[in-house]
């Protein structure tokens, strides 16, 4: 079961049914809001033999031997590069192979990719998938998953349809978990609060007691380090210096902080919301900051160039 995200799947079921499939997807939010979620829903339902016997939004059976496959991760025609948990950078190498797949022949007549935060690409490595975007070989899918638009290369966004996923009301995770976990309305709420409109945070929270314990106390971290003196921070700063992996873990649950701040500041005064935002636009250019040092570091092909931030795009007709 999806929690939320009722427009997008109506969007992607609509784009299956009409015949008017693009052969590329970018799928934009912050991570655990459910994109990899809804990109394998709609995959499956491209695969599924018997996908057109129900009106339901990317249905798809689940008995039929290519649902089969997909649930057990078998099936040919599916590939995933995930260089999100593995935290490499996606490069030329990858794109060859992921060319060499594409273009084999399909068991079902579909070949589908999985590509987790391709704003990790090497320059190389864009400019080789962006000749695949532009000349795709047979029926190909492509779900290209990413945080942020102006991470990716804007010759790669120009070339897929574009669909944002936002974060979640408390009550819609919160009736979504009670239906699928079976957990009673406090602790679902408790869950849905941690979460920060994330459904698959939530998930975890639910499942697992013993992460709303963590997760609380994390929070109640943050929220005193942010009211510290100037002396505090530093003295935490320079720790985390020493600890690149911690550090890029604290800017994400920081900004994920102050962004639940914002949406229950909408509810209270406006200084409250304004506050929390300008916290959360310093934070943002500081971790971008540091994250085009980290490309440079990976990347030789960089060293010595200038890197402009890329312009924004708008969504697309109709995106989600």
């Amino acid at each position: 079961m999806i929690l939320g995200h009722h427009r997008q799947l109506q969007l992607l079921d609509l784009h299956m049914r009409s015949g008017a499939m693009s052969h590329a997807y970018l799928f934009l939010g912050p991570r655990h809001v459910g994109k990899m979620t809804v990109a394998r829903r709609m995959a499956a339902a491209l695969l599924c033999e018997k996908r057109n016997t129900k009106p339901e939004a990317l249905f798809s059976c689940g008995v039929c031997p290519s649902c089969g496959m997909f649930q057990k991760q078998t099936h040919p025609d599916v590939s995933v590069v995930d260089t999100e948990a593995t935290g490499e950078m996606l490069r030329l190498e990858d794109i060859r192979w992921i060319r060499e797949q594409a273009y084999m022949s399909a068991y079902g007549g579909t070949r589908i990719f999985f590509l987790c935060d391709v704003s990790r690409m090497t320059r190389e490595a864009a400019n080789a998938f962006l000749k695949i975007l532009e000349e795709p070989r047979g029926r190909v899918v492509f779900f290209l998953l990413a945080s942020v638009a102006d991470d990716v290369f804007p010759t790669i966004r120009s070339r897929t349809w574009q669909v944002r996923f936002w974060p979640l009301s408390e009550d819609c995770i919160a009736a979504g978990l009670q239906e699928t976990c079976g957990i009673t309305r406090e602790k679902a709420m408790v869950a849905a609060r941690l979460s920060f409109g994330l459904p698959g945070a939530a998930v975890q929270l639910a499942v697992l007691p013993e992460a709303c314990s963590v997760e609380t106390e994390e929070q109640k971290h943050i929220a005193a380090l942010l009211d510290a003196s100037i002396a505090l921070r530093m003295k935490y700063a320079d720790l985390l210096r020493e600890k690149p992996e911690e550090m890029q873990k604290w800017f994400t649950k920081t900004i994920s902080h102050l962004a639940g701040a914002v949406h229950i500041g909408l509810k209270g005064s406006d200084r409250e919301v304004l506050a929390a935002a300008d916290r959360a636009r310093g934070l943002r250019g500081r971790g971008r900051q540091r994250r085009h040092r980290t490309v440079h570091r990976r990347d030789p092909s960089l060293r010595g160039r200038r890197v402009r931030a890329a312009p924004r795009q708008r969504d697309r007709p109709g995106a989600g």
